[in-house]
């Protein structure tokens, strides 16, 4: 590990949400550090990025959980929007996912298969979604909704199967954190050409969709996050994962904020880091 004078910060704190809490996405709230305003010296390179000498996750959810530290991708590197399934549209409406205005970004329609998609030009593995209209679920039979992600050809779609935290096959609720969260796919591919009208080329692309419509009242959002969470793990309760990097340290690029990552969300869960600015 670096001289532990090289840091800048030692992180030791309570760490009670899935990434950074109910209503929080878009916002500073809850995460664990932020990168410095301005850009590097002398260049025109933002500052971004964060390097970690240790850390250690304690999970104390009560169960098993899956556990990781990671970054939130800076808005400037991904773009979102609805899609439309049946004409394999997609429109941009990356403003309504990107800022706090209550209730501008819809998750889906009553059609099924419709949903949103995201276009980032780095890998995420990450979302958080502020929920401002939930779903209805009064009929039968319930919302059903899928992921899918561009392939290695960056021309198909795979579905993605390596999801770890989801509520992609139950309603969006405003009464709790929303989070779609997965292992990332070795064959995940750039977008080329052929997933749709208005579709981003060069992208990684993941598209969520609610296959089994919802039956009166479609998700709405007032905003999403994205995310790349590392060295996820499943661990037991009262368990730690932890690793410390001497004499290197693990680098997180294109990350403007650090957040810890824990599927079961507990007030006792808590988080020890050694991190400083590395753009």
């Amino acid at each position: 590990m670096m001289p532990i004078s090289t840091y800048e910060s030692l992180i030791d704190v309570a760490s009670p949400n899935i990434l950074q809490g109910d209503a929080n996405a878009q916002t500073n709230t809850a995460l664990l550090w932020t990168a410095p305003s301005g850009r590097a010296s002398g260049t025109s390179q933002r500052i971004e990025g964060v390097a970690v000498g240790f850390y250690s996750l304690l999970n104390r959810s009560g169960g098993a959980a899956y556990v990781g530290l990671g970054v939130r991708i800076p808005n400037h590197l991904w773009e979102a929007g609805q899609w439309v399934d049946a004409t394999t549209t997609y429109t941009d409406d990356t403003v309504a996912a990107q800022d706090r205005t209550a209730a501008d970004f819809p998750l889906e329609t009553l059609t099924a298969s419709d949903g949103f998609m995201i276009a980032s030009r780095v890998p995420f593995n990450a979302i958080l979604i502020d929920v401002s209209t939930a779903s209805n679920l009064a009929g039968a039979p319930d919302p059903v909704r899928a992921a899918r992600y561009s392939n290695a050809a960056g021309t198909g779609w795979s579905a993605l199967t390596t999801i770890l935290h989801t509520a992609a096959s139950v309603e969006y609720s405003t009464s709790a954190e929303t989070v779609i969260a997965w292992d990332v796919p070795t064959d995940w591919g750039v977008h080329v050409s052929g997933l749709g009208t208005g579709t981003p080329i060069t992208r990684y692309l993941i598209n969520v969709r609610a296959t089994t419509a919802p039956d009166t009242t479609a998700g709405v959002a007032t905003a999403i996050s994205l995310y790349r969470i590392y060295f996820l793990e499943s661990i037991a309760n009262n368990a730690t994962k932890e690793m410390n990097f001497s004499p290197a340290e693990a680098w997180m690029p294109y990350g403007d904020g650090l957040t810890a990552f824990f599927s079961v969300a507990n007030a006792s869960n808590r988080v020890t880091t050694l991190v400083r600015t590395r753009s």
